[in-house]
């Protein structure tokens, strides 16, 4: 069963233990604006950890510091994972240098589509399972 969630900043949906994050268009992401989203994110799972899809294919802004809390905050451990969703050159730019430079904590990868997106995280979930 698929539960949803409006935030000023982007709509969740939560399907088992997979979190889509679609960014709304417009949207700017400062670090108070990103701790309200991940704090919200976090209370919408229920405390429990999730994979996250972030559906970056809308224009929205975040700034550099936004993305290192990202990446560094304590948040961090309620995610497995992180797949990006990108179809623009800029986001494309922008999910690599992320990826590249911010170093983030758990496995991040950038996609084209949903479909290999979606993928990747269930490759993720089963080789867990095999080392659990």
């Amino acid at each position: 069963m698929k539960k949803h969630l409006d935030t000023p900043t982007a709509k969740l949906t939560l399907e088992e233990d997979i979190l889509l994050v679609e960014m709304k268009e417009g949207a700017e992401l400062g670090t108070e604006e990103m701790k309200v989203l991940l704090q919200q994110a976090v209370e919408f799972v229920n405390h429990k950890k999730y994979y996250a899809v972030i559906d970056t294919r809308t224009f929205y802004d975040s700034t550099p510091e936004a993305r290192n809390y990202y990446a560094e905050s304590d948040y961090s451990k309620y995610r497995y994972a992180d797949a990006f969703i990108v179809n623009s050159l800029p986001m494309r730019l922008l999910v690599n240098f992320y990826i590249t430079f911010n170093k983030p904590k758990i496995p991040s990868k950038m996609f084209t589509n949903e479909i290999a997106a979606y993928e990747w995280l269930k490759t993720l979930k089963k080789e867990m399972l095999t080392e659990a």
